[in-house]
């Protein structure tokens, strides 16, 4: 029988304590400062200085925001070469007990296509920054205790069409389409064992926290909406199906993922073990869409029901990752960015900039921002198949982390509020909520 204490963190709970790491003035190496995980994993890990008196937070810019006195920042720009980047951490004297890898690059969609489309520069670019880094560690000696790599949910193709539900970690790779997490997962393991280290592989859904150098944000894009629809005197429409409306979508927090990996790191149970974090409770679209338009003093609707005025977009990958069966089908009332290039909607958003001196790095209506906020909400809440993350793993390993995802997504908009990147976030209103049409 193991005994363990837990701790509560706001609205997250059931957080781990680690009475045995306390004192111990471990180093960290954090990549992707700057990014959404990134970013939350430096505020997490400087709560504790007890714990993690030197954290290198790496980063291609140094952040926007101001850092704790255990954080020292490194602007580095990983698609140099090992032998730069090598020089850098060396001139700077880093060292590392532990290692958080969580730095990625979206290039540029293809001409009309989705979000991910040019699979092979997402692959060669996201490939090239990771082993880069580790090349460079190995030039530099400096070899980690653990070294965990961030990588997501597209790894069971979730992207691509129907998956195997409940997502587990023990799944077999899905080869209907290139994915670059499985060479750097190959790389990681291969490095490790050479080095004679341990490693960590976490799988996150998608991402809501506050950080402004981050487009991709779920929170962000449904905080964008909504407040949009409300200066325009309008409700939340659904635009996809009852399907879409229904289908449990698990997400994970920012901060969660945080927590999450800073256990697994210091667990000697999960050396060498590739994990899921999601928020770890129930989450279904459906369920949400009222609560949003509750939030924002607004109507919302309801899926469309019949069925001529749906478009059909067939997925070009058969049999989907679930490995048997017809390519998943997505059923599109309209769509987001659709909604995001309509000249009323950006002048609406302009009035609200003005009045609530919201400075924005990224203009989410302006380029390739429309695709990366509002591109990325279509990808989300379209498809009609589920997101369902199994936690077992973790939870048999000792994790007890929990938020609920409501909260969280309520949470991150406000912080973005108070980052002035969004309007303020209204108190949550009384009384229950009555789901009727739009």
């Amino acid at each position: 029988m193991t005994a363990q204490t837990v701790l509560s963190n706001g609205i997250f709970h059931g957080l781990p304590t680690f009475p045995d790491h306390d004192g111990k003035k471990f180093s960290a190496i954090i990549t992707g400062a700057n990014g959404i995980t990134g970013a939350h994993m430096v505020r997490v890990l400087a709560e504790s200085p007890q714990r993690w008196e030197t954290i290198y937070a790496l980063s291609r810019k140094p952040p926007a925001t101001e850092v704790a006195p255990n954080v020292k920042n490194l602007a580095i720009d990983f698609l140099t070469s090992p032998e730069e980047i090598a020089k850098v951490l060396k001139e700077n004297n880093v060292k590392a007990d532990y290692v958080f890898f969580a730095s990625y690059v979206q290039p540029p969609p293809k001409e009309g296509q989705g979000l991910w489309s040019d699979i092979e520069e997402l692959e060669r670019v996201n490939m090239l920054l990771f082993t880069n880094f580790l090349n460079a560690l190995t030039l530099s000696s400096i070899i980690p205790k653990r070294l965990l790599l961030q990588t997501g949910g597209k790894h069971y193709g979730v992207h691509l069409g129907p998956t195997l539900s409940p997502q587990e970690e023990s799944d077999p790779r899905f080869h209907g389409e290139p994915n670059f997490y499985f060479p750097q997962e190959d790389f990681l393991w291969e490095w490790s064992r050479a080095n004679n280290t341990t490693w960590n592989v976490t799988r996150p859904g998608f991402i809501i926290g506050a950080v402004r150098e981050a487009a991709m944000n779920i929170a962000y894009g449904l905080a964008v909406f909504a407040s949009v629809q409300k200066e325009l005197g309008l409700g939340l429409p659904f635009p996809g199906e009852v399907a879409a409306w229904d289908v449990e979508k698990h997400l994970s927090s920012a901060k969660l993922i945080a927590y999450h990996a800073e256990w697994a790191v210091l667990s000697a149970a999960a050396a060498d073990q590739v994990l899921n974090i999601s928020d770890g409770g129930l989450f279904a679209y459906g369920k949400f869409w009222p609560v949003l338009a509750k939030r924002y003093g607004i109507e919302y609707g309801t899926p469309e029901l019949d069925e001529a005025k749906f478009q059909m977009i067939q997925m070009p990958v058969a049999p989907p990752p679930r490995g048997f069966g017809p390519a998943g089908k997505v059923k599109i009332g309209w769509s987001f960015e659709e909604w995001a290039r309509k000249p009323e909607v950006v002048e609406a958003w302009t009035a609200i900039k003005k009045r609530y001196a919201i400075t924005e790095l990224k203009d989410p209506f302006s380029g390739q921002n429309v695709k990366d906020v509002f591109g990325l909400l279509d990808g989300e809440l379209l498809g009609g198949w589920a997101r369902s993350m199994s936690m077992g793993k973790s939870r048999k390993l000792g994790w007890h982390g929990f938020v609920d995802t409501k909260e969280g997504i309520f949470d991150a908009i406000q912080e973005m509020a108070d980052l002035k990147m969004l309007p303020p976030l209204e108190k949550a209103g009384g009384g229950e909520i009555k789901y009727h049409g739009y």
